[in-house]
């Protein structure tokens, strides 16, 4: 019967060691490769959530490639760039890791120093993208300039890496137009269903208006900034006005249902703010929206 064991044991302990030692070989063999496990359980309940996350995902991976892309000093324009350059089709790569060499002296030697902004951000249809940023180029002598860029991208999946962990890349990108001239950027931007809107402002938001009411979400997060996250999980069906208020400034603008192209991402910058209109005394303040956040979170009512 012990013998009989033994030849069990020693069987079983055998077919392990050769799955391990297969598995181990295959994770040698590429070892860049990060598996990823998508829970499938969840049924169409869960559809509009992770289309949202998969938007969501493509917007942040856009905002961070073109800020780092334009974003860049002397001392560590080699290392970024190439490092970027994973995040781009092997076409684009090689041409971009030649353009790196070809600048790499002459970017050294003038100590320069370059800082980028992302403006807006615009789905243009399917996976092809519009952007405009804002370049602060500085040199040692202390000469600056500002500049205006205007970019095509777009984008496709691919397998995810240590070096691209986000799964998707650059296919193609083009600059159509640069200009020290400041880019007119409208006040009205576009939502399309189960799309995040994210926008940016110089200061902390402490309240956010809407007329009518409407189907939109609202997320804010506020440090010394504050990020504001729109979504609707239909149509508008009307245009709506907004007025998100800091302490002493507040902006103004309009977001109306698109179907063909959908803003993403807008910063709104510190010339776009208007004074902020002083409640009269007497009057009722208006709750606002970590007001109406707590009442629903906590079912009590709070006085003006």
């Amino acid at each position: 019967m012990k013998k009989h064991l033994w030849q069990i044991l020693f069987a079983a302990s055998f077919i392990w060691a050769s799955v391990v030692s297969v598995l181990y070989w295959q994770l040698k063999s590429n070892p860049r490769v990060i598996a990823i496990t998508t829970d499938m359980t969840g049924g169409a309940d869960k559809r509009p959530q992770s289309l949202q996350l998969s938007e969501m995902e493509k917007t942040t991976f856009l905002r961070q490639y073109l800020e780092r892309y334009f974003t860049y000093d002397s001392n560590n324009f080699w290392q970024t760039q190439t490092s970027l350059s994973f995040l781009m089709s092997p076409s684009l790569r090689e041409k971009r890791i030649q353009e790196v060499q070809r600048l790499r002296d002459k970017i050294q030697s003038k100590s320069l120093n370059q800082r980028s902004t992302l403006l807006a951000l615009t789905n243009v249809g399917g996976n092809s993208y519009h952007a405009v940023l804002s370049l602060q180029i500085s040199e040692a002598q202390g000469k600056a300039s500002q500049l205006y860029i205007k970019a095509n991208l777009k984008i496709d999946d691919t397998e995810r890496t240590l070096e691209n962990p986000w799964g998707l890349m650059i296919s193609e990108m083009a600059f159509p137009q640069t200009s020290p001239e400041p880019v007119s950027l409208t006040g009205t931007l576009g939502i399309r269903a189960q799309s995040p809107l994210v926008i940016t402002f110089p200061c902390a938001i402490e309240n956010v208006e809407s007329s009518p009411e409407s189907s939109l979400e609202t997320k804010i997060t506020t440090l010394n900034v504050s990020e504001i996250q729109l979504t609707t999980a239909g149509k508008l069906a009307t245009a709506v006005q907004m007025i998100a208020s800091c302490k002493d400034k507040e902006y103004h603008f309009t977001v109306t249902a698109s179907e063909k192209e959908s803003d993403l991402f807008r910063a709104f910058t510190a010339d776009l703010a208007q004074t902020r209109k002083i409640q009269a005394p007497g009057k009722a303040k208006k709750k606002d929206i970590y007001d109406k956040t707590i009442e629903n979170v906590l079912g009590i009512q709070l006085e003006n």
